[in-house]
Parts: structure tokens; C-alpha cells; sequence
């Protein structure tokens, strides 16, 4: 496989109706061309909020379907992206929140409680969105996709995960890769690696 076949937008041109991933709870199908465009959204309202190459977000969300667009559409954005466990609470994700730099939170309606002390104690947040319902202080993100386009940015450039480790020792402390460059789909350090362990 090709260093681009890591990337929805080679399958999505090919075979648009080939399903990348399925929600098991739900049964709910993402083809690769949904991928595609879904994340292309994400990437324009990631550049509409002001957000540049090198900027960070952070998720929390349970496995569903809007996770992965996501995490795709700050790649193809140039962003940093940590994805947080659910099961921390209130106060320790806030800590990941402000200790990354964190301009902007995705977050479920499935976590509401959480997430309002959060709108509380992360005041450095420009922005924050929730999918699967309503919440105070937070816009829908379908709503705000909704007045996105589906092609890419003018400006797409391969973004990184940044992973934070369990803080058994202490304080959570983030694993921040510098960043690739390049166009989205191109090797970066984690792929290259997970290649070599693991055949990825």
C-alpha cells in the first residue's frame, strides 16, 4: 500500500461507495467518499475559526461516526489533534486542554456534564462544538458543517495526532511530534513507525 492509501482521498476517488468504517452499536456506515467530504468540512470550519497550521484541538467524544471525520479534517488542516479518554474527569481534561494550547473543543452530548464544567474552567477556549444534541455553551457541529463545502482547503497540509500519556507518575504529559509538512496522506513519524512494528 502507498503512503496515500493511509488517506481517505485516494479510496474516496476510486471507490466513493466502498464503506471505510462501520459503528458497531449502531450499525451506521461511512463510505469513503463521505469520509472525504465530511472531513473537508471540518477542515474549512477548522480555517473559519480562525485555526492555522500548527494550532490544536482536542476531542472528546465516545466511538461514533463524527470522530474519525474529525480527526481526518485537522489532518488535512495542518492541526495537532488529541483525543482524550473519556473517562477522565472535569478537571483532568482541562489540564490536557490548557497544558496543549488547545484553541478549539469537539466534544458529545454524552459527556454533558463534563462538558459544562469544562465551558467553566477552560477560559483560553476560543471555540467549542457538541455533536448528538444541544449544550450550553457549545454550538452543534452539524449546524456549523452544515455551511461548510465538501472540497478541500486552499491550503491543506498533513496535520499530527498528539498523544497524552496515562500520568501515572504525575501530570499527563503530551507526546508532540513535530510536524510533517507536506500534503495530507504523506508519511508521517507515526505512520513510519506503526509500518515498521506492526506492517500497519
Amino acid at each position: 500500500m502507498s503512503d496515500a492509501g493511509l488517506y481517505p482521498t485516494a479510496t474516496a476517488r476510486t471507490a466513493p461507495e466502498r464503506i471505510a468504517y462501520r459503528i458497531c452499536e449502531t450499525g451506521e456506515t461511512v463510505t469513503y467518499g463521505e469520509l472525504e467530504a465530511r472531513s473537508n468540512q471540518v477542515a474549512h470550519l477548522f480555517r473559519r475559526c480562525g485555526l492555522a497550521p500548527g494550532d490544536h484541538v482536542v476531542i472528546v467524544m465516545e466511538n461514533n461516526r463524527e470522530f474519525f471525520e474529525v480527526c481526518f479534517g485537522a489532518d488535512r488542516a495542518g492541526l495537532y489533534y488529541t483525543t482524550v479518554s473519556t473517562r477522565l474527569m472535569a478537571h483532568e481534561l482541562a489540564y490536557i486542554i490548557g497544558d496543549c494550547g488547545a484553541r478549539l473543543l469537539i466534544t458529545s452530548s454524552a459527556f454533558a456534564e463534563r462538558a459544562s464544567l469544562l465551558a467553566h474552567n477552560t477560559p483560553a477556549l476560543e471555540h467549542r462544538y457538541v455533536v448528538g444534541g444541544t449544550l450550553q455553551g457549545y454550538l452543534p457541529l452539524a449546524e456549523a458543517l452544515a455551511a461548510c463545502p465538501a472540497n478541500p482547503i486552499d491550503d491543506e497540509v498533513q496535520g499530527l495526532d498528539m498523544l497524552y500519556s496515562s500520568g501515572t507518575t504525575g501530570r499527563p504529559k503530551g507526546v508532540k511530534w513535530p510536524m510533517p509538512g507536506g500534503k495530507p496522506g504523506e508519511l508521517t513519524m507515526l505512520i513510519d513507525l506503526l509500518r515498521r512494528l506492526y506492517a500497519y
